[in-house]
């Protein structure tokens, strides 16, 4: 059942640029704890841990979140659920550990407009099929304009960076691609879950549960063959902080995504990225940055883009199928 918050299609999209808006937020206290702890790799299964335990905190206090895991086992056993949707985490994981490997090689504006293309790319393929069981929509004019549009504000947005970029970064570049591609598979696969047990708090849990174990044995693996960083755990508080961020933009993505679709909804996010780091850049500024006229047409021009693909009246929309249906049809992963 849709909740009444949510029958604004207004809504759900300012929602999804407020939850976007936390994600510079993690990435600027993950980069400092993946500093300060001398290993990218460690930090990555530091912040999912920290989801985690929020998360089982959580399912200690809220019985109804507890009776939604409960009901886990019996929805897949029933097939209303596949259980390969529960394994969602691990693309979550994949795209940090793309984030802060492949980043290194490419830089950042390369990686942030190859991981845009990719989630665009990504979107307009799930919607298009209703993979798991997410609102099919047809990727008409007004669809394929908005990501033509975001695409350019990415590039735009990144243009300082990208000048002079070698032709070593391009096979890195489309693995960054593929790991924003992955993206979309990860909201439509917690949405399915969320649907599956009413609760999309459940769908977060089991997210970091299985993020933080792929990414703990992608850890352990790179400590035995490389050994530790040799730094001490930071004792700033504020550092672990990447685990909450990713909470609140995880469930928010499983509560939204059935409603807007992954394409709208990874763009609303973009544009919440884009004006959060806007205001990070100018209020608290990493190095000697400053928020520049690029940065700022490219928000400009996502949340343009956002406007053209919610503006699709006359475009087919297709109701949200349970993910066994979707599964059955057209829809598979």
């Amino acid at each position: 059942m849709t909740r009444p918050w949510m029958r604004s299609p207004a809504l759900p999209v300012l929602v999804a640029v407020a939850a976007g808006a936390v994600v510079p937020v993690q990435s600027r206290v993950n980069a400092e704890l993946s500093h300060r702890l001398g290993d990218a790799v460690g930090a990555a299964a530091i912040s999912f841990t920290g989801g985690a335990i929020i998360m089982t905190v959580l399912a200690l206090c809220l019985p109804r979140l507890r009776q939604a895991l409960m009901s886990l086992p019996r929805v897949t056993r029933e097939r209303r659920l596949p259980r390969r949707y529960l394994l969602a985490g691990m693309l979550g994981g994949t795209f940090t550990l793309a984030q802060s490997t492949t980043a290194l090689i490419t830089g950042i504006a390369v990686f942030t407009v190859s991981a845009i293309a990719g989630q665009t790319l990504g979107g307009l393929i799930v919607d298009a099929r209703g993979v798991g069981g997410v609102l099919r929509q047809r990727p008409g004019v007004h669809r394929l304009a908005g990501a033509a549009l975001t695409l350019v504000a990415a590039v735009v947005s990144a243009l300082p960076g990208l000048s002079g970029a070698p032709a070593t970064v391009l096979l890195p570049a489309l693995l960054a691609v593929a790991a924003g591609l992955l993206l979309g598979l990860q909201q439509a696969m917690n949405g399915a879950t969320g649907a599956a047990v009413a609760s999309p708090l459940a769908a977060t849990w089991v997210n970091f549960a299985v993020g933080a174990v792929f990414l703990g044995l992608a850890w352990t693996v790179k400590t035995l063959a490389f050994g530790l960083g040799g730094h001490p755990l930071p004792t700033q508080w504020w550092a672990y902080l990447g685990g909450a961020c990713g909470v609140v933009f995880i469930a928010t993505s499983a509560l939204l995504v059935r409603r807007i679709g992954v394409l709208l909804l990874g763009m609303a996010s973009i544009a919440g990225q884009l004006l959060s780091s806007i205001v990070l850049d100018a209020v608290l500024p990493s190095g000697d940055h400053a928020p520049g006229a690029f940065t700022v047409v490219g928000a400009v021009l996502t949340f343009a883009a956002v406007w053209i693909a919610a503006h699709r009246k006359q475009e087919r929309k297709e109701e949200p199928q349970c993910p066994t249906t979707a599964s059955s049809s057209r829809a598979r992963i």
